[in-house]
């Protein structure tokens, strides 16, 4: 009987850490889509505005900006990249800004099927998009090369860039939503944000339903020793 409560006060304490633990997540998603949604609404901002604002990159992810410059080498293909169901790549391009530092463009998403666009337009283009934070390696992905001749590309690691491109690289990125004068047609804006709630809230509630449904048992098994 020893051993039974301990088991029980063991089993309940782990799921309801795991439920708290969901509903966290829960709560972080709900505000991940709230800032999205905020920062995605206001007015565009020029890009210089915005940076020096808020000099953290977390602080101005997501915020929509304009930035005018010029497109300069090299070219990289992020691959392993789907978008609507489609499997590709996207065009990642450093623009050389008026005040001469790079911020690096996510041009857009190509198909596999579809080759790497020419050339980069060659006269100043303005860009309108969302800002990005440096992508972090996560457990399990390949890493990024430092080769000199980079060309794939895992994630847009901008530390790992600046050591590739000849420049002052900005400590944020952009992903392209219009450019003027146009890009390659074939190109398509990066996807949105996915801003749904995920699974976390009804994971919290099953957590939770199974240490009631530990406590019904060990209730029950109780009951059955006292009647014995």
């Amino acid at each position: 009987m020893i051993a039974l409560h301990l088991l029980t006060i063991a089993l309940v304490a782990t799921m309801l850490s795991l439920a708290n633990w969901q509903w966290t997540r829960h709560v972080e998603r709900q505000d991940f889509n709230d800032q999205v949604r905020a920062r995605a609404t206001q007015d565009v901002q020029p890009l210089e505005d915005v940076i020096a604002r808020l000099s953290v990159p977390a602080d101005v992810e997501w915020f929509t900006v304009s930035a005018t410059g010029t497109y300069t080498t090299p070219t990289f293909q992020l691959v392993n990249v789907s978008q609507n169901g489609a499997a590709g790549y996207d065009v990642v391009t450093p623009l050389r800004l008026t005040d001469g530092r790079l911020v690096i463009i996510n041009r857009g998403f190509l198909p596999l099927a579809e080759p790497m666009p020419p050339t980069a337009p060659e006269s100043e283009v303005t860009v309108i998009g969302r800002v990005r934070v440096s992508d972090e390696k996560q457990f399990g992905e390949i890493d990024n090369s430092t080769q000199a001749d980079l060309v794939e590309i895992q994630r847009i690691d901008l530390d790992i860039l600046d050591e590739v491109i000849d420049g002052d690289l900005l400590n944020v990125s952009i992903d392209a939503l219009e450019s003027s004068p146009t890009d390659d047609p074939r190109l398509a804006p990066v996807a949105e944000p996915t801003l749904s709630s995920g699974p976390h809230l009804s994971y919290t509630v099953q957590w939770i339903l199974f240490s009631a449904c530990a406590v019904a048992a060990w209730a029950l098994l109780v009951r059955r020793a006292l009647r014995t």
